[in-house]
Formats: C-alpha cells, structure tokens, sequence
C-alpha cells in the first residue's frame, strides 16, 4: 500500500496525494514472512478476483539497425512469438538507439506497439517512457498490458555505457475505487556489457543495486531483469543482486529459490549441462544462418534473467511469484550446442513449431518469462510500501 492514491477522472489517470485515515503497519513485514493477511473484513462492494501477470524479458538483437532486415520484415515473426507467450509486461533489451518521442520518426517502440503487440492483441500495449542518458546506440523499453496495469513513471538508476531504467506502475485492482490502497509493482530492466571479462558488467550491476537499496529500506514488489550477460553466479554483479547485508533487500532467481530446482554455485559458461533448461544464448549454431548477425554456437550460456524481491517471493502485498513459472521460452533442455529448430537429439516440442521457427529467426536469445497471481484488495489492509529515496 502506498499514500498515493490513484483514480480515474473523465477517463485519465490522475494522482492524488492524502494520509489515509485507516490504520496501517508501522513497519515491513519481516522477511520471509508470510502471504499478505486474509481478506477477513471486506469493505461493502468490494469483490473476489484473483489474476495472473505473465512478464518476459527479451534481447531482441538489435532490432531496427537492419542487421537481420528492416523491422517490418522482423516483425512477423516477433507477432507469432507474442501471439503465444502473451505476455502483460515484456522487456525488450539491446533495440537500436531510437528518439524517445512518441509519434517521432524511427521510434522503435511505437513501431513494436502498433506493428507487433496491438497488431496481435488489439488495443492492450502502451509502453513506458524510455531513456537514451548514456548515448549508447541500442535501448531497452518496457511494454505492459495497460488493460491490467497502470504505467506512474521512470527513472534512471545508472547510465553506464547503457542506461538501467526503474518503472514504476501500478495495478488496475478491481476494487481501488472503494480501498484506495494502491498495489505497486516496480521493474528494472537491464542489458549490460558483454564480453569474456565481467569487470564493466559487474560495476554496472553493482551500482543499480547500490542505488536500488539506498533508494528503498526494504524492496517492495520489484522485478530486475534482463541480459545481464553473466558468466556464473560467481560474478560480482550477480553476486550484489542476491545478497545483501540485510534479508529484505536480497533477490532471488527463481530457479534456484524459491524454486530450488537448481543449487548454487552455477557456472554455466565451464558446465552448462548443469542448467540445460535455462540456456538463453544462442537459438542459432551457425553463424551466417539465418544470418550472420549475433553469437552462435547453439545454446551454451545463461544470460538472461529474471530476479524477484522477497514480497513477490512471499505475497506479502498482494503479488505473487507462481512456484516453476520461471521458463526459458522454446529451451526444451535438449538444445545444448545446437539450434533452437534441430531436430536432433530430439524435436523441439516445448512450443508450436511455428513459434519455434519465429524464434529461430527473430533473435540469437531465448526470451525468458514467470507468471505471478495477483489477488484483489478488498480490505485497505496492505503492508506500506517504502519510502522512496531520492
């Protein structure tokens, strides 16, 4: 819950600011903590609902420098692979460097949100104000289902080589027109410097996470993904996203917790067969098929990620990370050194083979993607989110 209160006045997002006259928790949740507390008392006219937010994060390999062909002709097979993960927020890392206002010739995301994700799904897309601070020539932007979600604002947290953006939204709760308890959720996407020697990478990493926890005193509902390129989990970036010397601003990668499907430490660029099914990099195994854009090599590294604060672990405010969500889109664990289309060792069969086939094509990365269940606020009654620190 949060003091900022949002509703909609002749069709528009408006923000109001009040203290609310309710009683609240004093503190945050412990961490570790249990789910968010029942809705024992409902206010009258609130109802029951309970939904799910799929969010994927996708290296789109320079979409719009024309490497691969011009956006246009990328853009078909981008819609058979949103047609199918449908994802309600969805980052797009390394797109071609484009100029950021809406409408302006060459803007990427207005072309992957008219061309690509209303083409499929139509009306539902907007996407968040991205940022160029660092003149790097490729960006990342985040697109969301305005239908369930509500987009407040961005920030940039570092501009490093690229710049490390934190939006802020909200979700469109059936019943906020009767709590007026906000459900916030805050997402930070991420492409850093690749490369065999992790030193830009790592500071890059470290300072968004410095800057993350000096921002927050305990970490509210908040994603932190992307292309981190990372080598191992020993790397010292990866390492500052899940520790910390306090519990509640640690994250979590799911598939080692709270899914514990896999244990620490993991290298995956010395032993990838230890995390098959994670493998993002690469779709392809040839360089010069079906271009010779991006790495090769088949799939041999686990880039990309998705981290997860200990409240969508826990639920504590009202989101919550389904258990083995998590999913390398098209990795059926059997694509080690070979394409994401071989049918050796085996047909791919984790996803349709048209979407299979787009993949292939689209980008050298597998996209990565978990769900999350949001459950209705039906009595005011919600942890307080933190203070945001300038």
């Amino acid at each position: 819950m949060n003091r900022s209160l949002f509703f909609l006045k002749g069709g528009l997002p408006a923000l109001l600011f009040f203290t609310l006259s309710c009683a609240k928790p004093s503190s945050h949740p412990a961490p570790g903590g249990s789910s968010v507390a029942a809705d024992t008392l409902p206010l009258p006219n609130t109802v029951i609902k309970t939904d799910t937010l799929k969010v994927m994060a996708y290296n789109v390999l320079s979409y719009g420098d024309d490497c691969q062909g011009l956006p246009g002709n990328l853009d078909g097979y981008f819609k058979t692979i949103i047609q199918y993960a449908a994802p309600d927020l969805l980052s797009c890392e390394k797109m071609d460097a484009f100029p950021t206002t809406p409408g302006a010739a060459y803007n990427l995301a207005d072309e992957i949100t008219d061309s690509v994700l209303n083409a499929v799904f139509t009306g539902r897309y907007a996407y968040c104000t991205p940022t160029d601070v660092s003149n790097a020539d490729n960006m990342s932007t985040l697109f969301y289902d305005k239908q369930k979600l509500t987009y407040v604002r961005t920030e940039t947290l570092v501009a490093d080589i690229t710049d490390f953006d934190l939006y802020k939204l909200y979700y469109n709760d059936i019943n906020l027109s009767i709590t007026h308890d906000t459900t916030f959720l805050y997402v930070v996407v991420n492409h850093t410097q690749s490369g065999s020697s992790s030193t830009s990478r790592d500071q890059q990493v470290t300072q968004e996470m410095q800057t993350l926890r000096s921002k927050f005193g305990y970490f509210p509902n908040l994603i932190d993904m992307g292309d981190f390129n990372t080598a191992s989990s020993l790397e010292a970036g990866y390492q500052a996203v899940i520790t910390s010397t306090d519990s509640a601003t640690v994250m979590n990668d799911p598939p080692y917790y709270p899914d514990k499907a896999i244990q620490y430490p993991g290298n995956w660029d010395v032993s990838p067969y230890q995390v098959l099914p994670y493998l993002t990099t690469s779709t392809r195994l040839s360089a010069s098929i079906p271009n010779s854009c991006g790495t090769s090599g088949g799939a041999k590294g686990w880039y990309d990620h998705i981290f997860i604060s200990p409240w969508l672990v826990n639920g504590n405010n009202y989101i919550q990370y389904i258990p083995h969500s998590y999913q390398t889109i098209g990795n059926d664990g059997n694509r080690l050194g070979v394409d994401i289309n071989s049918p050796t060792p085996v047909v791919n069969a984790s996803a349709p083979a048209a979407v299979i086939n787009a993949l292939f094509q689209f980008s050298n990365k597998y996209p990565v993607s978990i769900q999350l269940s949001v459950k209705a606020n039906r009595n005011a009654n919600s942890p307080v989110d933190p203070v945001e620190e300038n």
